[in-house]
């Protein structure tokens, strides 16, 4: 957790004014068992007030939605609607539903690399094959509580740029983005990191930092103690942007104080809330400065 709350700071300075809560889009939303989502400390603080989620996997669709059916009843709970779609750019085209459910794509699994890394040709076999409709997040306002995507998170197996090409005018109103790049060609014909970099820049976004860096040990090398720990080749990451972040011009404050409640609780980023807090006002960065230097 970050070093302290920044809502209850918020809290402390402005009693009168009501804290803001975030509409989160989850595009892959599967349930990953090994770690939680990257926006579920914004609902433990009872910061979201919405997550809008697609995921094409039907099975893995129903998980999600049983898996909060009791929970949008909650005091202070977000609304959750899950969605068996399979977002991008409004093209038709075959998903591939892979051994491992969580590398299923859009995309086709580039076998011929894969197999030189160890186990990633084992969970990324295509096990069926399903003809498929993509929607684009820009003709799905209607379905976005408060018509907007204001937390954009991102994990389509090498899909991203058709998904940012099917939602020019919904990133107007994302404050953050969360989103997987990919460094190497893991599925055939993919964009990788340099193409979806340019085209969030392009659209306004400032690359902020990468969340996490994954590879794999080529074979036949790799440690005992842990075979899939990687030895020195980068392979995909998630990457996160944020709109105008040097500027933060036509920013309401409502905006800039959601973008600083996401930087704060998801990547404890003190030193550029302290940045767009100077933005809110000069009380407010203020405190945060002193609170973020008496706590480290």
């Amino acid at each position: 957790p970050p070093l302290f709350p920044l809502s209850q700071l918020l809290r402390d300075i402005c009693p009168d004014e009501a804290i803001p809560r975030i509409h989160v889009v989850d595009i892959g939303a599967m349930i990953l068992s090994e770690a939680e989502d990257v926006w579920k400390p914004l609902v433990r603080k009872s910061l979201c007030a919405s997550v809008v989620g697609f995921e094409p996997c039907a099975e893995e669709c129903d998980r999600l939605n049983a898996s909060t059916a009791s929970s949008s009843s909650a005091a202070a709970a977000p609304t959750y609607r899950w969605l068996p779609w399979a977002l991008g750019d409004g093209s038709v085209g075959e998903f591939r539903l892979c051994s491992a459910p969580m590398t299923s794509s859009m995309l086709e699994p580039n076998i011929p690399l894969l197999r030189r890394f160890v186990q990633l040709e084992e969970v990324t076999t295509v096990a069926k094959r399903i003809e498929m409709q993509t929607r684009r997040l820009d003709d799905l306002q209607a379905e976005l509580p408060g018509g907007a995507a204001e937390f954009l998170k991102l994990d389509v197996q090498g899909y991203e740029l058709a998904v940012l090409q099917g939602a020019s005018e919904s990133l107007k109103k994302v404050l953050v983005i969360h989103t997987e790049v990919e460094f190497v060609e893991m599925y055939k014909d993919q964009p990788l990191f340099a193409e979806v970099d340019r085209c969030l820049r392009e659209r306004g976004f400032v690359f902020h930092r990468f969340a996490s860096i994954h590879g794999r040990p080529m074979k036949p090398i790799h440690l005992l103690q842990n075979p899939l720990q990687p030895i020195s080749q980068q392979m995909w990451a998630d990457a996160v942007y944020v709109r105008d972040l040097w500027e933060l011009r036509d920013h309401s404050r409502d905006e800039l104080l959601k973008t600083a409640l996401i930087l704060h609780e998801l990547y404890k980023s003190y030193d550029v809330v302290h940045h767009v807090l100077q933005k809110v006002d000069e009380v407010v960065a203020k405190r945060y400065l002193d609170t973020v230097l008496a706590t480290r």
